[in-house]
């Protein structure tokens, strides 16, 4: 991992936690449930784009009131014509039984794979894809008088199977839920 890497996975886990440290307090969930009313969010990471090029998508749908699934991708470029880049699964079980709501956990499946420019340092057993195993956990909130708004943060690890660990940062996600 170059000096410019750790630097950026730093500042994002610092982020991160100021960002967990501070949504607590303003967004407040409802007490009305209109949750139950929607079947799917939409989300991404506006704050990944502004800080480290980063950037990441999700997608989550219901399966039951306890239960979703989700489909995610992101890519973080450095620079120089190489980057990170994975596509994952996620099922998520909402233990409170409210869907897109609360504290989740689950597991989650992905491929990762990392490009580099043409001539570049580095080792070729990195690069290319690699099929990864995982488990995230996280808090979600819907917000807003019709809480359509939804705002969610986690973290897990995900070993890909060529043996080397990734960890799995969602700093802060801003989506819809319809």
């Amino acid at each position: 991992m170059t000096h410019r890497t750790t630097k950026g996975l730093l500042l994002a886990i610092a982020v991160s936690l100021f960002v967990t440290l501070t949504t607590t307090g303003f967004a407040q969930e409802s007490t009305s449930d209109q949750s139950a009313a929607y079947s799917q969010v939409i989300s991404a990471n506006p704050f990944g784009l502004l800080l480290v090029p980063w950037y990441n998508g999700e997608y989550e749908r219901k399966v039951t009131e306890r239960v979703t699934i989700g489909l995610s991708g992101s890519r973080l470029p450095w620079g120089d014509g190489s980057g990170f880049y994975s596509v994952n699964t996620a099922l998520r079980f909402y233990p409170n039984g409210n869907a897109f709501r609360g504290f989740y956990l689950g597991p989650r499946v992905g491929v990762f794979w990392v490009s580099q420019e043409e001539g570049a340092v580095g080792t070729d057993e990195d690069l290319g894809p690699h099929l990864g195993l995982g488990f995230e956990l996280g808090y979600a909130w819907l917000v807003g008088s019709e809480q359509h708004l939804s705002i969610s943060i986690g973290g897990g690890a995900t070993r890909v199977f060529n043996g080397a660990p990734i960890p799995v940062l969602r700093l802060v996600n801003i989506g819809w839920a319809f």
